[in-house]
């Protein structure tokens, strides 16, 4: 099985992909993914964000799994792959969150495992589509949500559950651990929204856990 672990930090993301790239790097090779991290896009008509879509979809039809982690996002513990952690008939794995946004958790793809199939590929497509969020708060997230079923406003919420959202996993959030949302115990910790200097604490932080955590053998 062919995967890669990806991400994008441009302009003051490039600071925290410095920073998260050990873990990256240390989960790729425990865990036999490839790397396609980036600190440059050209995506002069889209907000930054929106390269995300982009780069999945380059990488998805030459990999079996791609696995995208924001550049805020770090391992604490690596010792079990994300891939485990979704069943075989599963498309798509992330973590939903429960926020001051709405009753229901919200999925985050700041923590997103794609599987290549042409649902995934066709829903990247959509996503890309949806012009309307380009400027969203949320940007793709915003698009995603719609194409799995959900409304945003007045609160965002599922209503219509998609054929491809009966095949996502909404995973523990010890998988995407955000401030406003944590593990107990998490696998991976996510800085959304907080200022530059708590998400590159936050992630020199975590790879001090980590490496006290799982020592690579």
């Amino acid at each position: 099985m062919r995967k890669v672990l990806c991400s994008i930090g441009v302009g003051p993301h490039a600071e925290l992909l410095a920073a998260s790239r050990e873990g990256f790097s240390d989960y790729a090779d425990r865990h036999g993914y490839e790397l396609s991290l980036h600190t440059e896009v050209e995506m002069d008509e889209r907000p930054p964000a929106w390269a995300k879509i982009k780069l999945l979809q380059q990488l998805l039809p030459h990999f079996d799994l791609v696995l995208w982690m924001d550049a805020d996002a770090g391992f604490v513990d690596p010792s079990i792959d994300i891939a485990t952690a979704i069943r075989r008939r599963d498309l798509m794995g992330l973590v939903a969150h429960r926020t001051k946004e709405s009753s229901q958790p919200i999925p985050n793809c700041g923590v997103w495992l794609l599987r290549s199939h042409s649902s995934t590929c066709r829903l990247l497509d959509e996503v890309w589509a949806s012009t309307e969020y380009v400027k969203h708060k949320w940007w793709e997230n915003a698009a995603v949500l719609e194409c799995l079923g959900y409304q945003l406003h007045p609160e965002v919420r599922l209503v219509a559950p998609t054929r491809l959202f009966r095949r996502t996993r909404l995973l523990s959030n010890e998988w995407n651990s955000i401030p406003v949302d944590s593990a107990s115990h998490p696998r991976i910790v996510h800085f959304p929204g907080a200022p530059q200097g708590e998400r590159l604490a936050g992630l020199l932080k975590a790879n001090e856990q980590r490496r006290r955590c799982a020592p690579l053998d």
